[in-house]
């Protein structure tokens, strides 16, 4: 994926809203801007990008564009050689290793002199959820103010340009581990170390913590279905779905070889456990099979809200948070906790001077109570299982990570498509247009 030329973004001092992003208005009045690669090379985001999941499907209402007193131009960028390569060894380690002890403290010094953060989320439901759990408390408890920024769908453009040009965009970003991966690829050090100390790892799920890493919610690629026309009888797993004779109607699929693949090797039968590393061959010959009864296949989040709201499909794969978002607006629709889940989680890009706030932060949303609480407006499954004490037992049925449904979801091999994704991704679409 092309790296959007600096050369492109002339400086600035002050952020002004311009123009938006594929026409979205309305972005809240405290965000900030920031730049938009899309706007200046659109095969910036490539649709099939594993991260077009969930930052299209969570994209704010608007994004926007720099102005022309934009970005001071750095002639040179880091050159320094990573210190640390996250490997899926160490990434699944749980925070046992992590030297687990006391819950941490920051002495607050310099922590509490900083008088504002600037964090980088999805924007929409992501800035209200992470607001009503996170922002608004810590602004009051810390007497600081936070600014809210939007990720790019594929943050790694944006991610690299705030790092090599030393500007600050974001004191903390939401990433995923394969986002991580594909940023620690790249020659230099781009994050500094949380140094979270957890007293409680056992409540979280595996793999929720590395050194520059942590989780904070759940989302999944899951099996929709629409109710009033299938009634009772749809599919509960994605071997029934693939079973076109016996449950007829409209289908739907993701447009990326990302959980797709997954998905396919679930249908034909492959355990779980053994989805990894993926036989490719088997899976496109289970998609070879159902091909023909595929009447859409769907390439945004927001496509895949409406197509399970308006009825146009009667099954489909939908990401969880947007599969809630249609029955939470009226749409008469079943969810099958059978699929892929994923981590969105914190981090702190390279050379931020407000590391030690950014730090007190992270820790400050590892809090059960508080991630309760972001589930108000945002359905993202808490990463702190002991947050469902605190979340109304039938709105908790809408999350991944709730009990019931976590059984049936196996974790994103984050290192596999870091690796494999431009290879499959090609082959996918030779085999989606042929």
């Amino acid at each position: 994926m092309p790296f959007p030329s600096q050369s492109k973004f002339p400086p600035l001092k002050a952020y002004e809203l311009t123009q938006f992003c594929g026409g979205r208005t309305g972005a809240p009045p405290d965000r900030r801007a920031l730049p938009c690669p899309a706007a200046h090379d659109a095969s910036a985001f490539p649709i099939q990008s594993i991260a077009r999941h969930f930052f299209l499907a969570a994209l704010p209402s608007a994004i926007v564009l720099p102005t022309e007193r934009h970005l001071r131009q750095h002639s040179e960028t880091r050159g320094n050689s990573m210190s640390t390569t996250l490997t899926r060894r160490h990434f699944m380690q749980s925070t046992a290793a992590l030297g687990l002890a006391s819950p941490m403290v920051i002495t607050g010094t310099r922590a509490r002199a900083q008088s504002s953060l600037i964090v980088g989320d999805m924007g929409g439901a992501f800035y209200e959820g992470f607001k009503t759990g996170f922002y608004d408390d810590f602004e009051k408890d810390f007497d600081i103010s936070i600014s809210a920024t939007t990720m790019q769908p594929d943050p790694l453009p944006q991610f690299k340009m705030a790092v090599d040009t030393n500007t600050n965009l974001f004191d903390v970003a939401l990433m995923t581990p394969e986002h991580m991966l594909r940023v620690q690829n790249l020659d230099g050090e781009y994050f500094e170390p949380l140094n979270l100390t957890i007293d409680n790892p056992e409540d979280f799920i595996d793999g929720n913590f590395t050194e520059y890493f942590a989780g904070i919610g759940i989302y999944a690629m899951i099996m929709g279905c629409r109710q009033d026309s299938m009634g009772e009888n749809y599919p509960k797993t994605w071997t029934e779905f693939w079973n076109t004779e016996s449950f007829q109607g409209r289908r739907g699929l993701w447009r990326s070889p990302v959980t797709t693949l997954e998905i396919a090797l679930l249908a034909d039968g492959v355990a779980p456990a053994d989805i990894y590393p993926l036989d490719v061959d088997r899976a496109f010959a289970a998609l070879d099979r159902i091909r023909k009864d595929i009447d859409i296949w769907w390439t945004s989040g927001a496509q895949a809200t409406q197509l399970l709201q308006n009825g146009e499909l009667d099954m489909m794969s939908a990401w969880s948070t947007r599969a809630y978002t249609a029955i939470a607006s009226g749409a008469p629709a079943g969810l099958t906790w059978e699929g892929v889940y994923n981590i969105d989680g914190w981090t702190i890009p390279k050379g931020t001077e407000k590391v030690d706030l950014a730090r007190e932060f992270i820790q400050y949303t590892m809090d059960p109570e508080r991630q309760a609480k972001f589930t108000q407006k945002l359905a993202l499954g808490p990463a702190n299982q002991k947050a469902y004490d605190f979340i109304d037992p039938d709105l908790a049925k809408q999350f991944p990570t709730a009990p019931d449904n976590f059984d049936g979801l196996i974790l994103l091999n984050a290192e596999y498509w870091a690796e494999n994704q431009d290879a499959l991704t090609e082959r996918f679409e030779q085999w989606i247009l042929s």
